[in-house]
């Protein structure tokens, strides 16, 4: 084996080391993000349907003490709106938290896309390297 083929050799070798490491750091962060994704997620939950709980406990109470049939439907026009808007609250608040973990994983890739351009821009120059020893040995 020639010096130039061994030196293409360990560059591949060390490229494969790089991308293997950038990969691993990749699958790491998004781990990490989609973690804490999923703990967020848990907490929101819970607390809305706590909110909700509530809300209706609330409701049921103040039922009791309803005297006419004005005073049913305007609880239940306050119960109405009430959980509208804790749901549209919600809604908007799991899109935030799904919308930083987008980002969050999509900056986390920005590394491993640079690293992928430069291990692609180093194959293509030592395949050119190898191509041009080949060339001048024949």
């Amino acid at each position: 084996m020639r010096k130039s083929e061994k030196a293409a050799a360990r560059d591949a070798a060390g490229l494969q080391a790089q991308l293997t490491e950038a990969w691993s750091q990749q699958a790491s962060r998004s781990g990490e993000t989609y973690g804490r994704l999923f703990a967020t997620m848990r907490e929101e939950v819970t607390a809305f349907v706590q909110r909700r709980l509530d809300a209706n406990l609330a409701t049921m109470r103040a039922w009791s003490e309803c005297r006419s049939l004005n005073d049913a439907l305007a609880l239940q026009q306050s119960w109405v709106q009430c959980a509208v808007e804790q749901y549209v609250d919600e809604g908007n608040r799991v899109l935030e938290t799904c919308r930083l973990a987008a980002t969050d994983i999509a900056e986390a890739a920005q590394p491993a896309s640079e690293a992928e351009k430069l291990a692609t821009d180093r194959k293509a120059a030592a395949q050119r390297h190898t191509e041009h020893d080949m060339r001048h040995a024949a």
